[in-house]
């Protein structure tokens, strides 16, 4: 099976403007996508790079949880996968990021965002996978909204294959059943989420694109996972302000009003900060998809 990551575009952005060779091993994620599939993936140098501009984040679970797993199965395993990133040692230092999820399900179907309205960050198992365009095979599939002119991210989201692939928390050792372990899917995913895109050379790399069904490797990060990320947010790069709130406030679905839905710790405010970002240029969109590798 394989993360074999095809990135795909909305509008405008399916523009590839070029390809070249990687600074490093590990490789942050660009305005620009690349069309090659399979394990070895090319890594983007040029064009904008992508990243996150808060310290808070919230997530949200879409309310028809998952056909496999608990709802309790499911946030433990997200808890998990986001700490896994969020606590990375940077040289006696973590990232800065505190991800919290939020108190209300969602129910947006599919990625979205909503230029003018409440947000979320969603995670949804789909059960109408073809029915949506996507390839049967794929594990998951991360788009991620982001601000063309300085490569902000405003908004990311997570689609999960349950109409081919079932889901599991396999031992450590693995499933051999034919299972997907959910945190070696969603360990790669988040780091599609906070900015990064495959590595184009380390095979044992947590953002390598290929993997096998019941493996769990990926749950850990590799050095070369930890030197990307550490690089993409280095010291100080976070404000010290915290809002878990979406850009534009907390949204159940498209045009919904409603509250904070934050399951935010003690000391959240500051929303204007993220709202503001709206009024420099219209968002653009990147897709990473992972599917299985072709034996």
């Amino acid at each position: 099976m394989s993360f074999g990551a095809r990135a795909a575009a909305v509008g405008v952005f399916a523009l590839l403007l070029g390809l070249s060779e990687p600074a490093a091993a590990w490789c942050q994620a660009r305005d620009m996508i690349s069309s090659v599939g399979g394990c070895v993936q090319p890594c983007i140098t040029e064009g904008v790079p992508l990243h996150w501009n808060r310290r808070c984040i919230g997530y949200s679970l879409h309310e028809r949880g998952a056909r496999d797993l608990s709802d309790a199965d499911v946030f433990a395993t997200l808890e998990r996968s986001f700490a896994t990133w969020s606590t990375v040692d940077c040289g006696g230092r973590t990232l800065g990021f505190e991800f919290a999820p939020t108190l209300q399900r969602t129910r947006w179907s599919g990625p979205e965002y909503a230029g003018e309205g409440g947000n979320a960050n969603q995670f949804e198992f789909v059960g109408d996978w073809d029915e949506r365009g996507y390839a049967s095979g794929a594990f998951a599939l991360t788009t991620t909204w982001f601000r063309l002119s300085d490569g902000t991210i405003l908004d990311a989201d997570m689609e999960i294959n349950e109409q081919s692939w079932g889901w599991a928390i396999c031992p450590e050792a693995g499933c051999t059943d034919g299972n997907v372990d959910l945190e070696n899917t969603l360990t790669h995913e988040l780091g599609h989420f906070l900015g990064m895109a495959h590595t184009p050379d380390d095979e044992f790399a947590t953002m390598w694109a290929c993997a096998d069904e019941g493996e769990t490797f990926k749950r850990d990060l590799a050095a070369d996972d930890v030197e990307g990320i550490c690089t993409v947010y280095p010291a100080d790069s976070l404000p010290a302000t915290c809002d878990f709130r979406p850009v534009g406030g907390f949204a159940v679905a498209p045009g919904a009003g409603g509250g904070d839905g934050c399951g935010c710790r003690a000391g959240g405010s500051s929303a204007p900060t993220m709202i503001l970002i709206l009024a420099a240029a219209l968002p653009f969109v990147r897709r990473t998809r992972t599917r299985r590798r072709r034996r």
